[in-house]
C-alpha cells in the first residue's frame, strides 16, 4: 500500500512539473563509454511543433560549441509513451512534430573532456566529464536543453548517484538522499550558471565578509586536499572582501576538477586549463598538485564577477540567445575592468607587491604587438564569435586591463579624487543591478552621467573607436612611463620554437639565427637536463628559451629519428623590449602620492 501509494505521488508530481516547468533525471550510475542517460518532462506545447534548443556558446566562453553534436538517440514520447516524429533543423537542433503531445524526451550525452574527434570544441571548465561512476563535471549547457519559447521555467533535476558520492554546487539543493540528489534553478539561464561537481567529498568551508564560500575538490586521490586550496582561497577573498564596498552575494562555491594526467580522459588539456565564472560559483579545470600552485590570480577574477556581469550587465546578457548568441560590446568592462579589480584588490590585500603589480602591467602590454591596426573595444566585443576575433582574444584580458588603468587614472583626477573605478561601477550597479540591464549603446552616456564630459569622451575615442589608449598621456601621471622599445641586455641560446609545426604533443625546433647548441630546424625536443618533457612540465623549456643563468644546459633532440644530446652555456646578448611600462626614477612627489591614489583609494 505505501508503494502505491509513492508511485501516485511521483506520478502526480512529474505531471505537475510537466504542466509548468522542466523535470530533468540523470542517471550517473549507467555511464557506458562516457555517455549519460538524460530523461527530460517538459512543459505543456501550445504549438504543433517544438524545438529542443542546445546552446551554440554559453555566456563568459565567447567560443562556438555547439553542443547537438555530442547528442545520441534523441526520442520523444507522449503521455502514454507514444514516440513521435523528430528531425534535425537547418541548424542541428532538434524539432518535435504533433508536439502539443510531447510530454519527455530521453536521450544519451557524450562528455566533452574526452572529445576526440572534434565534434564539440569546448573550453573545459564550460564542459563535461563522466568518469565511470566516481567523478562528474556538469556544466548543464552540455547535459539539458531547453524548448525554444519555454526558456524562462523553472528546471528540478534528479540525479542518481553512487551513494558516496557529495553534490557540489552553487545552485539550490532542495534533497540530499543515499544515492539521490534534487536540484533547482529558476529558469534555463541560472541552470547554466549553475555547474555541479560530483565526486568523493573533499570539501571546505569557511565565511568571509558575510559571504558563505564552499571550495570543493575533485580529483580521485585517497588525499583530503580541500583544506590546502581552501586556505590560499580565503586569503583571496579576505582581500576582496576588504576591497569591495559590499559583498554582492552572500554564498558562493568554488568547484574545482583537477585533472591527474591522464591524457586518454581528456583532450588538450595542457591549453584548456582555466576557469569559468558563474553567479553563484565558479568552475576551474587545474592541473593536479596536492597544494595549489598559481591559482590565487585566476580566483581573484572568477570571484570578482559577482559584479560584472551579475549586478552589470547589458540586455544582451540578461536575455541571452543560446541558440543565436547575440554579444554585449562591453567585454571589457565584463572581462577587462574584471582583471584589472582583481589585480587591484590583491594589491590592496597586500597579496601582491607594487612591483609584482607592475609586471603584471607590463605583461599586458606586451600584447599589444600583437593587436590588429583596427582594434575597436566596443566592435571587437560585439563580433567576438567572428573568426579573426576568435585568434586575439586574450587581448580582452590585456589590452582591457590597461584600458581599465587609463580609466582609473581619469576617473580620479576628474572626481579631485573622490571617485575610482571601482566606485562608478557600484554607482552603476545602484542605478542597473542584477534584474535591471542597461541598453548596451548608452553605457558611455550613463558613465558620463557619474563622471564627466571628459570620461564620456574618453569611451567614445578609446572604447568605441579605433584609437590607441594614451598610455604615454595617462602613466606618467602616475611616476610610470611607457616606452615604444628600450635597449637591455639578455642571456640567450638563440634558439626559436617553431609554433606552427609544434603541438601538444611535441615541441618543434624552428628554423632562425644560429644557436649555441648546433640545433636544426625540424629537430624534436625531447627532454632537458635529462628530464622528459611532455604536457606536464612544458615550462622547463623557459629553461632554453628564456635562460635565466649561466648555468649549462643539455637539450636532448630526435633529428632523423636519432637522439642526439647537445650541451652549450647561454650568452648575453643585446635585445630590443618593445612596449614596455617603467617606473619614472624623476618622478614628482604628487604624481608618487596621486599613484598611491589610485593603488589604493582614499584608505591609505
Amino acid at each position: 500500500m505505501r508503494t502505491t501509494l509513492l508511485l501516485l505521488i511521483l506520478v502526480a508530481g512529474a505531471s505537475l512539473t510537466a504542466q509548468t516547468g522542466y523535470r530533468v533525471e540523470l542517471d550517473l550510475t549507467s555511464i557506458v563509454d562516457d555517455k549519460i542517460p538524460v530523461t527530460v518532462y517538459v512543459p505543456a506545447v501550445r504549438d504543433d511543433t517544438a524545438t529542443y534548443v542546445f546552446p551554440v556558446s554559453v555566456p563568459g566562453t565567447y567560443e562556438k560549441h555547439l553542443w547537438w553534436r555530442l547528442v545520441e538517440n534523441l526520442e520523444a514520447f507522449d503521455a502514454e509513451g507514444q514516440p513521435l516524429p523528430v528531425r534535425q533543423a537547418a541548424d542541428s537542433q532538434y524539432v518535435i512534430d504533433d508536439a502539443q503531445r510531447l510530454s519527455k524526451l530521453t536521450y544519451l550525452m557524450n562528455d566533452s573532456f574526452d572529445d576526440v574527434d572534434d565534434r564539440a570544441s569546448v573550453f573545459h571548465p564550460a564542459g563535461t566529464s563522466f568518469q565511470g561512476d566516481s567523478l562528474f563535471a556538469l556544466n548543464h549547457c552540455g547535459i539539458v536543453g531547453y524548448l525554444q519559447g519555454y526558456q524562462s521555467l523553472e528546471y528540478r533535476v534528479h540525479v542518481k548517484r553512487r551513494f558516496d558520492l557529495y553534490c557540489a554546487t552553487g545552485l539550490n539543493v532542495l534533497e540530499r538522499h543515499h544515492g539521490h540528489d534534487v536540484y533547482t534553478a529558476p529558469s534555463y539561464d541560472d541552470l547554466v550558471d549553475g555547474p555541479v561537481l560530483y565526486s568523493v567529498a573533499d570539501t571546505a568551508r569557511f565565511n568571509v565578509a558575510g559571504v558563505e564560500v564552499l571550495v570543493a575538490v575533485s580529483h580521485g586521490k585517497d588525499k583530503k586536499i580541500a583544506n590546502d586550496y581552501a586556505e590560499a582561497i580565503h586569503e583571496v577573498c579576505a582581500s576582496i572582501g576588504k576591497f569591495l564596498p559590499s559583498m554582492p552575494v552572500d554564498r558562493y562555491a568554488f568547484l574545482i576538477y583537477l585533472w591527474d594526467g591522464d591524457t586518454v580522459e581528456v583532450k588538450n588539456a595542457g591549453s584548456r586549463y582555466g576557469a569559468l565564472e558563474h553567479s553563484y560559483s565558479s568552475f576551474y579545470f587545474w592541473r593536479y598538485a596536492s597544494k595549489p600552485f598559481g591559482l590565487n590570480a585566476v580566483a581573484a577574477h572568477e570571484f570578482l564577477h559577482i559584479l560584472m556581469p551579475l549586478n552589470l550587465h547589458s540586455k544582451e546578457i540578461a536575455e541571452f540567445d543560446f541558440r543565436d548568441p547575440k554579444w554585449s560590446g562591453h567585454l571589457w568592462l565584463y572581462e577587462g575592468v574584471t582583471e584589472y579589480f582583481a589585480n587591484q584588490s590583491l594589491l590592496r590585500g597586500k597579496s601582491t607587491s607594487e612591483s609584482r603589480y607592475l609586471q603584471r602591467m607590463q605583461q599586458a602590454v606586451q600584447f599589444m604587438q600583437s593587436l590588429p591596426e583596427t582594434f575597436s573595444l566596443y566592435s571587437f566585443s560585439k563580433n567576438v564569435l567572428d573568426e579573426e576575433n576568435q585568434g586575439i582574444f586574450q587581448q580582452i584580458y590585456q589590452y582591457g586591463l590597461l584600458n581599465a588603468l587609463c580609466l582609473d587614472i581619469l576617473i580620479r583626477e576628474e572626481t579631485d579624487g573622490d571617485k575610482g573605478l571601482l566606485e562608478v561601477v557600484y554607482e552603476l550597479t545602484d542605478r542597473f543591478g542584477q534584474h535591471r540591464p542597461f541598453i548596451d549603446e548608452t553605457l558611455c552616456a550613463e558613465i558620463e552621467s557619474i563622471t564627466s564630459d571628459r570620461v564620456g569622451e574618453y569611451c567614445n575615442t578609446y572604447i568605441y573607436s579605433q584609437t590607441r589608449i594614451p598610455l604615454k598621456e595617462y602613466l606618467p601621471k602616475i611616476g610610470w612611463k611607457f616606452l615604444d622599445s628600450v635597449e637591455t641586455q639578455r642571456l640567450s641560446f638563440g634558439v626559436e620554437f617553431d609554433r606552427e609545426a609544434s603541438t601538444d604533443d611535441k615541441i618543434v625546433i624552428g628554423p632562425g639565427q644560429p644557436n649555441l647548441f648546433g640545433l636544426e630546424a625540424g629537430d624534436i625536443l625531447v627532454a632537458i637536463d635529462g628530464n622528459q618533457i611532455s604536457q606536464s612540465n612544458r615550462r622547463t623549456t623557459m629553461r632554453v628559451w628564456r635562460p635565466v643563468s649561466v648555468n649549462e644546459v643539455t637539450m636532448t633532440v630526435l633529428r632523423n629519428d636519432v637522439a642526439i644530446d647537445l650541451t652549450a652555456e647561454p650568452e648575453h646578448v643585446l635585445a630590443w623590449n618593445y612596449n614596455s611600462i617603467i617606473e619614472d626614477a624623476d618622478a614628482s612627489d604628487d604624481a608618487i602620492d596621486f599613484r598611491s591614489l589610485v593603488f589604493f583609494g582614499n584608505s591609505e
